[in-house]
């Protein structure tokens, strides 16, 4: 099995990417929401939030960020029962994602105001509360969490006691729960884990494999990339949940495994997760920038598991899937004059959930492919088309499961379809 001679000469592209030592990108300086220098992926000096519990004994109340995942830089007593949580970003600028969990709890009952002041940001998360240690969350209501119209603070109304609740802007999900999620996967006899490389700070770095037996002399294969930005959890819940439906029971998803392998990464950036970081790696770099010069041992790991599928007879890279989360539900493609092989496969996947899901209402804008990010590098290195996976930020979590069991569903039949018409290709080129 070959991709149409029209893709791009894989070797000299993978030698221009080894060989290139530059440290910033002259051709793409960031998008209209970036900060200026996104593209300058070298180390950069962050600023560590202090782990620390603050008690007001006069009011009996406690308030930690002694967790992993948690983030909250400072806290000031405004008035009894009323007290001011500052959120800071780890470096300025950034993009706009305020990420900050918290644990608060009192000596006895009491009703208090909980205010959340953004540093270098603006508000974009709708506090997530937990009472049961994290195990469960359910978002705050408008009977218990408003918006200040002038100072866009958010303020927190809570019945507290001794039992201590969690307050987040998404649920805080870590490598401890990556890691129980893992081994659980790696259960299945066909799904391996392995350690591909370590973060900044030591933490591993880590590939699933999803491979079962085949007949197939080539088969396909299925890139996924995740948590490269700590805060995006809708993103990576459903790139969780969209992993375990390729790898399920179902008589779909083992006629998939015939044809495909899916190598995947989703956690990719387990400093930031860990640390409760807004948007970067523990250098102070945004690591979907990073793939030109791989600059963070996270990307630079990453892309030396991948390359060696270019010298590979019997495997095949067919698509690559970036999840992510932003204000809404949406599809970045590769432009469409832009040759990919499968030809368009982004924008038929996209007609097929808005066709069976449209209270997802999904939504497709394009781009060019010179910025440096994941999607990006998987077209230039491999000829393959590629997406940009974002999943609304507020989506409701009934409906992030469903949406992502069917689109992994419409995935593996659009993905099937696409094997066997390659196979009869190359069949009648035989002949």
């Amino acid at each position: 099995m070959h991709l149409n001679k029209k893709q791009f000469p894989f070797l000299l592209i993978t030698l221009v990417l080894l060989l290139s030592a530059c440290k910033s990108t002259e051709e793409f300086s960031g998008y209209s929401y970036d900060p200026e220098g996104v593209t300058d992926t070298i180390d950069r000096e962050i600023t560590s939030q202090q782990k620390r519990t603050i008690g007001f004994m006069s009011d009996g109340v406690w308030i930690t960020n002694e967790f992993p995942g948690a983030r909250a830089n400072d806290v000031i007593r405004v008035d009894q029962h009323h007290y001011k949580i500052r959120i800071e970003p780890e470096i300025h600028p950034i993009n706009n994602s305020p990420w900050y969990g918290f644990r608060i709890w009192s000596d006895d009952a009491v009703s208090v105001t909980v205010e959340l002041e953004y540093a270098n940001g603006r508000q974009r998360y709708t506090p997530a509360f937990s009472t049961d240690k994290g195990e469960t969350w359910v978002k705050a209501d408008s009977d218990i969490y408003r918006i200040d119209p002038e100072t866009r603070n958010g303020f927190i109304n809570l019945d507290l006691s001794s039992e201590p609740v969690w307050i987040s802007a998404q649920e805080v999900y870590t490598t401890r729960e990556f890691r129980l999620w893992t081994e659980e996967l790696s259960l299945k006899p066909f799904v391996q884990q392995s350690v591909i490389g370590s973060s900044h700070q030591g933490r591993p770095v880590s590939m699933i494999k999803i491979s079962e037996n085949s007949s197939e002399p080539v088969k396909g294969v299925i890139l996924i990339y995740g948590r490269q930005h700590p805060p995006e959890i809708p993103g990576y819940m459903v790139s969780l949940t969209f992993m375990e439906t390729l790898a399920s029971e179902t008589a779909l998803a083992r006629q998939f495994r015939e044809y495909f392998d899916v190598w995947a990464f989703p956690m990719m950036n387990p400093d930031g997760a860990d640390n409760g970081h807004w948007r970067t790696n523990a250098a102070g770099v945004d690591l979907n920038r990073d793939w030109q010069h791989f600059n963070q041992p996270e990307t630079a790991a990453v892309r030396r598991a991948l390359l060696p599928l270019l010298n590979r007879s019997d495997r095949q890279v067919f698509y690559g899937i970036d999840f992510h989360s932003t204000g809404r539900n949406l599809f970045y493609p590769i432009l469409k004059e832009i040759d990919t092989f499968p030809l368009h496969f982004t924008y038929r996947w996209a007609e097929q959930i808005h066709n069976e899901l449209p209270e997802i209402d999904l939504g497709v804008q394009a781009f060019d492919i010179v910025s440096p990010i994941a999607k990006n590098w998987t077209h230039k290195t491999f000829g393959v088309d590629a997406v940009t996976f974002e999943v609304w930020d507020e989506q409701p979590r009934k409906e992030l499961q469903n949406f992502a069991v069917r689109s992994a569903e419409m995935f593996m039949e659009m993905m099937i379809e696409e094997f066997e018409k390659e196979m009869k290709r190359e069949e009648q080129v035989s002949r």
